[in-house]
């Protein structure tokens, strides 16, 4: 099915299948990046259109014989897109196929004719330019975050103190004696008995005591200061200038 205007014309391509082939042919990508967003929006799946632009005549004469096209109209479309414009197949269920035919046609699908009319219409335009530009000086805050912290550490350190010690010893010391005991002294001498001396002695004992002998505390002050700054911006001006005219040489014929 087609248009009768040749300068607007998108196509169904029937298939043996439940599916259907919709074939619009536009000036350029832009515009048929908005026929995929209309069919979108319309409920078609953004997989089942595709763009073809910028692409060989065999792959576009080869994905519309794919589509239902004869080879020798297939041929057509690729030749012309070689200027320029887009393919936009659409490949939908039959009861939606002429909403997508409809999409295509409000966006002025075109004939490769027509399309190799419009590209041969334009005309080239070399323009040259140049730009002013000019630089400004940001000014901002950048905050960094330093501080104090209080960290503890312990430490070892050999300490040595001097006591005096009292100590006492028992020493046993042996005499000879030869005397004879009167028999008096011999009764009273033979009785078992125990003699004891006691001694002190002393050691050093050492304890520990903690004393605090610092305090360390952190303290937060705030308050505001003036910062001059400066830097250098460019800027960049465009001067018109004439250029002197030469005449140019000629040759005798």
């Amino acid at each position: 099915m087609g248009a009768d205007n040749p300068v607007s014309q998108a196509q169904i391509i029937k298939e043996f299948s439940m599916t259907t082939s919709i074939i619009g042919l536009f000036e350029n990508g832009s515009i048929a990046s908005k026929v995929l967003g209309e069919l979108t929006k319309a409920g078609f799946k953004k997989s089942a259109v595709e763009i073809l632009q910028d692409v060989a005549v065999s792959q576009i004469s080869s994905r519309l014989v794919e589509a239902g096209y004869e080879k020798d109209k297939a041929d057509s479309y690729g030749k012309a897109m070689q200027k320029g414009g887009a393919l936009v197949v659409a490949e939908a269920d039959d009861d939606k196929a002429d909403d997508a035919l409809s999409t295509m046609r409000s966006f002025k699908a075109l004939t490769p004719e027509a399309l190799l009319e419009k590209l041969g219409n334009r005309t080239d335009e070399a323009t040259e330019s140049a730009q002013v530009i000019e630089e400004e000086l940001e000014v901002g805050v950048s905050r960094t975050t330093g501080g104090k912290r209080l960290k503890t550490e312990v430490s070892e350190r050999e300490v040595q103190e001097t006591v005096t010690l009292h100590e006492e010893n028992v020493e046993v010391e042996h005499t000879k004696v030869d005397r004879v005991l009167k028999p008096e002294e011999a009764a009273k001498a033979f009785q078992q008995g125990t003699i004891e001396m006691t001694v002190v002695s002393e050691k050093p004992v050492v304890t520990k005591q903690a004393h605090v002998v610092e305090e360390v505390a952190l303290s937060k002050h705030s308050g505001e200061r003036d910062v001059t700054v400066s830097g250098t911006v460019r800027r960049q001006d465009v001067t018109v200038e004439e250029i002197d005219r030469k005449p140019a040489g000629s040759k005798a014929s």
